[in-house]
């Protein structure tokens, strides 16, 4: 297979994270889908927008399935549920993804020719070049990171976060799902970071107490949360309890990591 990626100097105003994510999942479908031949990268300017492509040689997708590739689980030429052959989430993610950045995504296929799918980002300025700012080391070690957080795509993100530092990582929904893998692996976390508001009313300060009194230590915890008010510094105070602002930058969490451990 040949991988071709055209030379694009052109400033587009996004999060450098997600975008990535959304192109990553695009090349990663196309190199399931293309056995042998090419697969490549271009851009092209639109408007006010830059059009990245992702395009293929692949299997290309039927018609009766165009409308429900976006779908999660759902893939073309995998009726028996291979897992070898992933789980079907790639393009349910970058539709989500599409859709929380405004960032249209498209696709263009014909049956047994392959595929263009194309995201559409709006320009930016490109910033004065400044000295860059002093990079804050993080070393995991093999330490244990619990992570509860009702986003899928912020879960994902802190967890490859986490990873890169060299973090062991448990990525959990809830407080329930990461309470029962603790109480199955018997171990104790390094560290949680838990999202503020969880679903169905439950808080993270709640979560990481439930943890703390299952390990029965004062395990160093972190609130990612969206708020400003009161009500979220009172509760990190009372149970010494560390806050980040969202969105949340990996310099932040870094920062934040170095100060608790």
């Amino acid at each position: 297979m040949d991988l071709q990626v055209a030379p694009c100097r052109a400033v587009v105003r996004s999060d450098r994270t997600l975008l990535g994510r959304m192109l990553r999942n695009l090349v990663e479908n196309a190199v399931r889908y293309t056995p042998a031949g090419q697969i490549s990268i271009e851009c092209r300017e639109t408007g006010d927008r830059l059009r990245i492509e992702v395009s293929d040689t692949g299997i290309g997708i039927p018609p009766e399935h165009l409308d429900r590739i976006w779908v999660e689980f759902h893939q073309v030429g995998n009726p028996e549920r291979d897992r070898n052959q992933g789980l079907g989430l790639g393009l349910a993610i970058v539709q989500r993804l599409s859709a929380l950045l405004d960032h249209p995504v498209h696709i263009r296929s014909i049956e047994g020719q392959g595929s263009v799918f194309s995201v559409e980002v709006p320009f930016g300025q490109a910033q004065p070049r400044c000295a860059p700012a002093p990079v804050t080391e993080v070393k995991g070690n093999g330490r244990f990171a619990v992570l509860v957080d009702d986003d899928t795509i912020v879960l994902l993100g802190l967890k490859a976060m986490f990873e890169t530092w060299g973090y062991e990582v448990l990525a959990a929904g809830s407080a329930d799902q990461a309470l029962a893998h603790l109480r199955v692996s018997g171990r104790r976390p390094s560290v949680v970071v838990a999202d503020y508001r969880l679903r169905e009313g439950q808080s993270g300060v709640d979560a990481i107490l439930r943890m703390r009194e299952m390990c029965g230590t004062a395990v160093p915890s972190i609130l990612l949360t969206g708020e400003t008010g009161a009500e979220v510094q009172h509760h990190a105070r009372a149970h010494n309890l560390g806050i980040i602002h969202k969105p949340v930058t990996s310099r932040q969490l870094a920062t934040a990591l170095n100060a608790l451990l």
